[in-house]
């Protein structure tokens, strides 16, 4: 009987009172759970987008820009319910309130729900009825954005009419780009200027070659004016810059001395060089600032393809020299490469090479910043009338790895950043090609970032350095018949199937 006393379980009692109790715990640690959660979401909200193209996601500029807004920033959408872009643009303008802070709200008012309230809004902007705009109010100036200006349409061809389709289609979007411009220009007043110098063979700034610089330069609220040095007793006392691109021709000793007075009076300079160009006065001016020209030709071993002349069709690749420059952005500890460093890509037409001569840091007080750097296995080429497939690196006389390709330099700042003081500032690139039209589509468009963000540096905008916003292009899938069939199959009914078999294997174990 002792045994069996003692083999025999234990029972523990539990009151009504320590169920409770416990019960009383568990949701207590729930609600404190739920409260915290709720808390740190609210102290740290965070928004992701997952789309194809980024599509909701701001540019690192726009949020910038909104991070630095001085005052409230008040939008109204006011488009009707039919307009075609106004759901992107809500969606958009939701993502600029998220992005300020609450510095930045925006109101959507349809002129046919909402009769009263258009009624004041026509009244107080002046604006007709039927006009599809985004209203911008800052600091009792106003801005209006059109409807047209955000979107470009595809006017629906002679097939697309006869299945019944009239409406123009929206082939990309470019809300951010005019709306960010448009707050630039608001909160700054007026526009930055800075002159584009001619007389030299530089292109024209209102050249087609140059078009999608200028209008990048337009949408970052800068003015562009020309200059002929010859011409001015002095460089401009409203030059916030002055862009010198690519001239065939030196410059005169009277404008070298125009340019150094303009660097004495804390003048911003962005040159792009010629490399097949003799300009020695202008080289030696930069050479005073810590850059010197290499009088070179970027050159580097690449993978081509070879096509068999008889029958055009690929043989084989072979390796040979291109004088195809390919860059790669440097770790600046700047602003200027911000959110690009470390890309890479090829530059279009010839490049030279930048020589940094960092005694002058000591002996001029300069800071001198390289920019862009070539790949590996690139050389300076110094024989320009080499031929390009044959030319090789020769130690004694080319230069070699590593080539700076662009450099920054400043005059006059100090060491601590947050100390603000007017400066000496220059940009210099060995291309002059990057800011054409096909030099940005060479780069995929990260030459027009750098060149942007320089322009900003040397405009003293640092809080506006990014990425600028770009437009969002439309992806359109087609599919033929074969495809879609396939398509309706999984759906209709390898899916369903496999759902069906999974559910019939659960019934049978549970039955067994």
């Amino acid at each position: 009987m002792a045994k069996d006393s003692e083999s025999k379980p234990r029972v523990i009692k539990i009151s009504r009172f320590q169920i409770g109790l416990n019960v009383l715990l568990q949701i207590f640690v729930l609600a404190a759970i739920v409260l915290m959660a709720n808390y740190l979401s609210f102290r740290h909200f965070k928004r992701w987008d997952f789309s194809r193209d980024q599509k909701y996601a701001l540019s690192s500029q726009t949020r910038n820009l909104l991070a630095n807004l001085k005052k409230p920033v008040r939008a109204v959408i006011f488009f009707s319910s039919a307009a075609e872009i106004a759901p992107d643009v809500s969606a958009l303008l939701r993502e600029y309130e998220f992005a300020s802070d609450k510095k930045f709200t925006a109101e959507v008012v349809d002129p046919f729900r909402n009769f009263t309230r258009a009624s004041e809004l026509q009244t107080k902007y002046k604006f007709g009825a039927n006009e599809n705009i985004l209203i911008l109010d800052y600091d009792g100036r106003s801005k209006f954005v059109n409807a047209a200006d955000m979107a470009e349409f595809e006017q629906p061809d002679q097939v697309a009419m006869m299945a019944g389709q009239i409406q123009p289609r929206m082939t990309a979007f470019k809300g951010e780009q005019s709306i960010t411009s448009a707050l630039l220009e608001m909160t700054e007043g007026k526009p930055n200027k800075i002159y584009f110098t001619s007389g030299h063979g530089e292109p024209d700034i209102e050249s087609q070659e140059l078009k999608v610089f200028n209008e990048g330069l337009k949408r970052q609220n800068i003015q562009v004016s020309p200059l002929k040095l010859l011409d001015t007793n002095s460089i401009p006392e409203d030059a916030r810059a002055v862009l010198i691109c690519g001239p065939k021709y030196d410059l005169s000793e009277l404008e070298i001395q125009l340019l150094t007075d303009y660097w004495s009076r804390k003048g911003r300079l962005f040159v792009l060089l010629n490399p097949y160009a003799k300009t020695p006065r202008l080289a030696d001016w930069l050479a005073a600032r810590g850059v010197r020209p290499q009088e070179d030709r970027v050159m580097r071993m690449a993978m081509f393809m070879e096509v068999d002349p008889t029958t055009n069709l690929p043989k084989g690749f072979t390796t040979r020299a291109t004088s195809a420059a390919a860059f790669v952005v440097l770790q600046s500890g700047t602003n200027i490469t911000r959110d690009l460093v470390d890309l890479s890509k090829e530059l279009l037409g010839p490049t030279q090479s930048l020589l940094l001569d960092r005694t002058k840091e000591t002996t001029a007080k300069l800071k001198i910043i390289p920019i862009l750097g070539a790949l590996e296995k690139s050389w300076g080429e110094t024989d320009l009338a080499a031929d390009e497939s044959t030319a090789v690196y020769e130690p004694k006389s080319d230069h070699g790895s590593p080539l700076i390709l662009a450099a920054a330099v400043e005059q006059g700042g100090v060491a601590d950043e947050r100390v603000k003081v007017e400066t000496s500032r220059l940009f210099v690139a060995g291309n002059a090609e990057m800011i054409s039209n096909n030099g940005f589509r060479k780069s995929e468009g990260i030459t027009m970032d750098l060149a942007i963000n320089a322009l900003n540096w040397l405009l003293d905008r640092e809080e506006l350095i990014g990425i600028p916003p770009k437009e969002k292009k439309n992806v359109a899938l087609a599919l033929d018949e074969r495809q879609l069939g396939q398509i309706a199959l999984a759906v209709m009914g390898i899916i369903p199937s496999m759902a069906a078999l999974f559910g019939f294997i659960t019934w049978w174990q549970r039955r067994n």
